[in-house]
């Protein structure tokens, strides 16, 4: 039986509750009506800047009694990224302890090109631009938003207005304060570069974007998103705030002059391709009185290179490193080993535009001759889950868990339907990119097709290559694609699925999913976005246009004696808090 609320409790709920927004009362009926587990609330919260001082209160409360109650308006936002308050002092996902270390050695993937917050598509780059540069949100590896350069932030009635209110008392490496019209520099800027697909993804369009103060940005969409403080955060890997200033002289590449971000390091040396030297920034605008004071990154291309440096100590960790290629050092006595689960998958798509694959009586045969749980062990080492051909992630709160059913390896079924589709043995290019264990996995799927007659020619081809010639190109063909981690779907359903979407390799188009997207993105509580993607589920293990074969986790490789690394799916990294036992 629960508790009874006491009159302090009741009386700060009213308070709360006058306050409220109907958006935030919405979110607090459901957890109160028991419709949305505890995390789910607050991570629905914290996507339309309900602090977690409030979302942590409420959520007690609720618990202590039957009594439904509502949530108020945007609050200022404790915790976050370097700052103390509610939750404590944070770095990006992690609390501060003892002092950290004097120098932290990491081993990181080389970046594909200059360091720059335009052209970035690479986890090598982001990694890089997350030590020295900030977001206004942080998408933690919980898929919680935290306030970082944005102290809060919230939505109009209809979702298609946001406002963000910045952190005072921020200031770039060189001493200059971080204003608005720094924020609207940056998204005015990146538009045309990586994170174009954002912009469409989220309805942004730079010239609505508009400081009404300096410590204030309004953000006026295409149409209502009810996931938008996605797009500027971590999740967007382009958005790091830099000084309007930076954009006078802007040219590729220029951001590795002097690296001016507000984060916890500043740059003391690169040398392109072999490595990169940090020192603790000494004004920081937070708490890093425990961050160590320098990080040393050695950048690798092979990963058998990253493995000799840990194996004799000359690095203390290696934040992401393939189940391949770390596979000596995941049984190792000497390796602690860590792994998180992820949203990253990889895409084996088909060009549904010309034969065979415009029937999709045979790219679900393609699909059925996979045994899935046998690509994760082979290719993973076991360190992921299996997919069903959509992108809705089964840890994504909207993520509906009754539909469809899981797709299993059936060579009958997949040559029943090549002959209702009339289809007999015939050939078709499967091209894809080196990366990974991607050139392994188009074997297998090779392999596997063989089983019905299906003979599928592997062309694997270095990544620009590959996304310059084969990526988007109609041939009836098949090809493999990465999608790194996000925090919401939003992107891996509209880029590559919608009917105009910029990365649609499948050349698919339904214009009921179109509907159902739209619908999804504008959903305003879980309940309908659950329902919307039970339907989105259904409707693309139906019609195939891309197999998602499984979802990889992430695999964190450190010294035994050495903790305090807190890392996302996507690949960001955080030290503020790292040190030795």
């Amino acid at each position: 039986m629960r508790a009874k609320k006491s009159p302090f409790v009741r009386e700060r709920l009213d308070a709360i509750r006058r306050k409220a927004s109907p958006i935030e009362n919405h979110i607090i009926d459901e957890y109160a009506a028991g419709k949305i587990t505890r995390r789910d609330f607050i991570r629905r919260g914290t996507i339309v800047g309900m602090s977690f001082s409030v979302l942590g209160f409420v959520a007690t409360a609720c618990a202590t009694d039957d009594v439904t109650t509502t949530l108020g308006g945007a609050v200022t936002t404790a915790g976050g990224p370097g700052t103390t308050g509610a939750t404590g002092t944070t770095g990006a996902t992690g609390t501060t302890g003892a002092a950290g270390a004097g120098t932290i050695r990491a081993a990181m993937i080389t970046p594909a090109g200059a360091i720059d917050p335009v052209l970035t598509n690479d986890e090598g780059r982001l990694a890089i631009l997350g030590q020295t540069g900030q977001y206004l949100t942080f998408s933690d590896a919980e898929l919680n938003l935290i306030p970082v350069l944005a102290e809060s932030w919230e939505p109009n009635d209809t979702l298609d207005v946001w406002t963000f209110h910045l952190r005072q008392g921020v200031t770039y490496h060189d001493g200059s304060p971080m204003v608005a019209a720094d924020v609207v520099a940056v998204f005015n800027n990146i538009a045309e570069g990586n994170a174009a697909s954002a912009y469409e993804t989220f309805g942004v369009d730079p010239a609505n974007i508009v400081a009404l103060d300096d410590a204030t940005v309004e953000f006026t969409l295409a149409r209502p998103n009810g996931s938008f403080p996605f797009f500027v955060s971590s999740d967007n890997y382009n958005a790091i705030i830099v000084p309007a200033s930076f954009w006078d002289g802007y040219a590729e590449g220029s951001y590795e002059a002097e690296f001016p971000g507000t984060g916890i390091w500043q740059i003391e040396n690169l040398e392109q391709g072999v490595s990169a030297s940090f020192v603790k920034n000494q004004n920081y605008w937070g708490d890093n009185s425990a961050q160590p004071e320098r990080l040393e990154v050695l950048w690798y291309d092979d990963e058998a290179v990253a493995v000799s440096a840990f194996q004799e100590g000359r690095v203390d960790t290696i934040p992401h490193i393939s189940s391949s290629g770390g596979q000596a050092l995941l049984e190792s006595p000497d390796a602690t080993v860590a792994s998180i689960s992820t949203a990253q998958h990889r895409q084996v798509y088909f060009d549904t535009s010309a034969p065979p694959f415009n029937d999709k009586r045979v790219r679900q045969a393609v699909a059925l001759t996979l045994n899935r749980q046998v690509l994760i062990d082979g290719l993973l080492a076991g360190y992921g889950t299996v997919g069903n051909d959509h992108p809705i992630w089964s840890l994504f709160p909207m993520y509906s868990p009754d539909t469809p059913a899981q797709r299993d390896e059936d060579l009958t079924a997949a040559q029943g339907l090549l002959d209702a589709a009339g289809v007999g043995s015939f050939s078709a290019p499967l091209d894809t990119l080196q990366f990974a264990e991607v050139e392994d996995l188009a074997q297998l799927i090779q392999a596997s097709a063989s089983q019905v007659g299906i003979d599928l020619q592997v062309g694997v081809y270095d990544s620009g290559t590959y996304y310059n010639d084969y990526w988007l190109a109609a041939a009836g063909s098949m090809g493999i694609v990465n999608y790194g981690h996000r925090g919401v779907p939003n992107v891996y359903m509209a880029a590559p699925l919608l009917s105009d979407g910029t990365w649609n390799a499948s050349h698919w188009v339904n214009e009921a999913y179109d509907d159902l997207y739209a619908q999804f993105a504008s959903a305003p509580d879980l309940d309908t976005q659950r329902q919307l993607a039970g339907e989105i589920q259904t409707l693309l293990n139906d019609e195939v246009p891309f197999i998602v074969p499984y979802y990889v986790d992430h695999i964190t490789i450190t010294q035994p004696n050495f903790s305090g690394i807190a890392v996302t799916g996507m690949g960001h990294v955080d030290l503020i808090n790292a040190t030795f036992a």
